[in-house]
């Protein structure tokens, strides 16, 4: 057995509650969270440690979810004036790509399963593993 249980609870740095935990995602090796902080925090899910914090400030933070890649993910804003979505290399804290288009704040973001494509947007949806929309849902939300 690795280390002692208190030597393994040391290790994780932030309690998850509803009150912190804006979205996560848990991809191969690593779990990604948004946080009302206005964080994106990369955790390697065998260790259970944090690898990364990286803040945005200015844009603030929603939803997030991984891209093809193990360490990029692709997040929304909350900040009420810019509600583009971010293509953010979390390896190196560099943004690849803008995307712009969305005039309120997108509720929904969902990559298919090869991760390539994705859709957002203010009604709920999702892929299908063709890339096909399968449901979507209007009203308020």
């Amino acid at each position: 057995m690795v280390g002692s249980q208190s030597e393994r609870e040391d290790k994780v740095s932030l309690e998850l509650s509803e009150e912190i935990l804006q979205s996560m995602e848990v991809g191969s090796s690593y779990l990604v969270t948004t946080s009302d902080d206005e964080s994106i925090r990369l955790y390697d899910v065998t260790a259970a440690t944090c690898l990364k914090t990286t803040n945005s400030k200015e844009y603030g933070v929603d939803l997030v979810c991984f891209t093809s890649h193990p360490t990029t993910v692709i997040y929304s804003s909350k900040n009420g004036w810019d509600e583009s979505l971010r293509l953010l290399s979390l390896h190196d804290n560099k943004y690849s790509r803008y995307f712009k288009g969305h005039h309120d704040r997108v509720v929904l973001l969902s990559l298919r399963s090869s991760k390539d494509c994705f859709i957002s947007g203010r009604p709920a949806a999702a892929y299908d593993d063709q890339g096909l929309v399968f449901g979507v849902a209007f009203g308020n939300t």
